[in-house]
C-alpha cells in the first residue's frame, strides 16, 4: 500500500515538474489608446489566468507625469477583480531603488537567473508599427530610428531567451498623416521544473553567502 502511495507521489511530482506554462503577452497602441494583456495557462488551458489593462494613460501633474491604468483580472473567462490605480513618479523611484537593492543582494545568483531565462522558450515574437508625422523627412528619420531601437531590443532578447522562431518586426512609414500604431505579441513557454530548480539554487546560494559572511564576521571578532 505504501509503495503505491509513494509511487503516486512520484508520478505527481513528475507531472508537475514537466508541466509547461504558457505565457502570452499582447500590447497594442492606436493613437492615444493602449491595451495590455498578460495571460498564463497550463494543462491545455484548464488552468488559466488573464490580466488585462484596457485603459492606460499618462497625465501631467505638478510632481511629474503619472500613469493611470485600469486592470481586470480574469480566471476561467470570469472577471475576478477590477482595479483602477495610478503610478506616480515617487512610486517609480521607489521601485527602482528596490530593484537596485535586489541586484546588490543577489549579485552572486545572477548566473542562476541567466541560466533560467535561457530555459524560457520564445515561440512567437511579432512587433509591427505604423507611424508618421505628416512630414516626409521627419517620418523617414523616425522610421530609421525606430528600426534601430527595435533591432537592439530584439537582439538583447535573443541573447537572454531561447528563441524557437525568427522574430517578425516591421516599421511602416505613413507619409501623409500623423499616426502612431504599434502591436506586440509574444508567446513564451517554460517548465515548472526549471522554475523550481532555479528557486532551489537561489535559496542554496543565499544560505551559503550568509554562512560565509557569518564566518568572516566571527573570524574578525
Amino acid at each position: 500500500m505504501w509503495s503505491w502511495f509513494f509511487l503516486s507521489l512520484f508520478v505527481l511530482f513528475l507531472v508537475i515538474v514537466f508541466t509547461p506554462v504558457h505565457i502570452h503577452v499582447y500590447y497594442g497602441r492606436v493613437d492615444a489608446n493602449d491595451h495590455l494583456v498578460l495571460e498564463l495557462s497550463a494543462w491545455f488551458r484548464l488552468i488559466r489566468r488573464k490580466y488585462e489593462i484596457p485603459k492606460l494613460a499618462i497625465k501631467p501633474t505638478e510632481k511629474g507625469p503619472e500613469m493611470v491604468y485600469k486592470m481586470e483580472t480574469l480566471q476561467q473567462e470570469k472577471k475576478k477583480k477590477e482595479k483602477v490605480d495610478d503610478v506616480t513618479h515617487r512610486q517609480v523611484q521607489t521601485w527602482y531603488r528596490r530593484y537596485q537593492d535586489f541586484l546588490r543582494r543577489f549579485r552572486d545568483v545572477q548566473p542562476v537567473f541567466k541560466h533560467f531565462f535561457k530555459r524560457i522558450r520564445c515561440t512567437k515574437l511579432e512587433w509591427h508599427t505604423a507611424m508618421g508625422t505628416g512630414q516626409a523627412d521627419e517620418t523617414g528619420a523616425l522610421t530609421g530610428m525606430v528600426w534601430s531601437i527595435k533591432s537592439v531590443i530584439v537582439g538583447v532578447a535573443s541573447h537572454t531567451l531561447s528563441f524557437r522562431t525568427m522574430p517578425r518586426i516591421s516599421v511602416q512609414p505613413v507619409w501623409n498623416q500623423s499616426l502612431l500604431q504599434t502591436q506586440i505579441q509574444c508567446n513564451l513557454r517554460l517548465y515548472v521544473g526549471d522554475a523550481l530548480l532555479a528557486g532551489i539554487k537561489i535559496l542554496l546560494r543565499t544560505q551559503l553567502n550568509r554562512r560565509r559572511k557569518w564566518q568572516t564576521a566571527a573570524g574578525k571578532a
